[in-house]
């Protein structure tokens, strides 16, 4: 179980509200700087990694541990941005994007427990990967990748061997999260004009639509008990947090407030989201129960 009651303070008179949920969201961080991609990266939930705007030209790394609320580098003398963090389910494997210059990414695996670190290299000139994603089994990671005009999902194997193309169609594919058996993945993709969510199998088969709107819904995240997908959204004119069960059913507004909310995840209990939250022109990590 999460312990968020003993970080912060809730935020009561803070100026996060309106939210949807039933009870108050916390803030986790104060500082105000451009932040995003939060992920758990300990299975008891003690843990957050994200990205910070530290420098005008550099996203870097942090760890926020939740007990004490101290936030902290991950890489500390990383002069390179790095940003979009994965981590496996059991918190062994962490795979995040890294900048190699002039807009070249390349993905980078870690395995924490040997500190053996391997990378997927970027392709020629303004290309790279994006949004890794790791199986539930730990044997393969998912990314986006331009190549021939579009952009496509890709598989790797855990060692970086083996990239293989899963999703090849018009448009843009982005943003892969698995369901927890690893036997889905729900992606964004603009095949159809405009992001819409996705869902198919993880070879790749069997695409379905699973959102249709005439705005934007953007990084699917699958909740750990399988029950539901939270995304963020602008149909109503304004980037919120929503939630939608795997078959397209009982869509759901989680936040409602003039300004943005973005990059939700879940926590690995699946009792609280954490995400980005923008008051009065300032970012902050926010937790509110779904």
């Amino acid at each position: 179980m999460i312990r968020l009651g003993v970080l912060l303070v809730a935020v009561v008179g803070l100026g996060f509200g309106q939210f949807l949920a039933a009870a108050e969201p916390i803030r986790l961080t104060t500082d105000g700087r451009v932040k995003r991609d939060p992920v758990f990266s300990k299975p008891d939930g003690s843990e957050l990694l994200f990205a910070v705007l530290d420098r005008p030209k550099q996203l870097r790394l942090m760890k926020l541990t939740l007990a004490s609320g101290k936030v902290e580098s991950l890489h500390p003398d990383e002069t390179r941005s790095e940003f979009e963090p994965a981590v496996s389910r059991d918190g062994r494997f962490l795979a995040f994007v890294q900048n190699r210059g002039n807009l070249s990414l390349a993905m980078v695996i870690k395995d924490l427990m040997n500190g053996h670190q391997v990378d997927v290299p970027p392709g020629g000139g303004f290309s790279g990967m994006h949004s890794p994603a790791i199986a539930p089994d730990n044997l393969r990671v998912l990314y986006s990748y331009p190549e021939d005009g579009r952009q496509h999902l890709f598989s790797v194997g855990i060692d970086a061997k083996n990239p293989t193309r899963l999703v090849d169609s018009s448009g843009v594919n982005n943003w892969p999260s698995f369901s927890p058996d690893g036997q889905q993945v729900v992606f964004s993709s603009t095949r159809d004009g405009d992001y819409d969510l996705y869902v198919m199998k993880s070879d790749g088969t069997d695409v379905r639509r699973l959102t249709d709107s005439p705005k934007q819904d953007i990084r699917p995240r699958w909740s750990p008990d399988g029950r539901r997908i939270v995304f963020t959204s602008n149909r109503d004119g304004n980037y919120e947090i929503y939630s939608v069960a795997p078959d397209g059913s009982g869509l759901s507004r989680v936040t409602n407030h003039p300004e943005q909310d973005d990059f939700a995840t879940w926590s690995p209990d699946g009792r609280r989201l954490v995400f980005v939250a923008e008051r009065d022109g300032h970012q902050d990590l926010v937790s509110v129960e779904p």
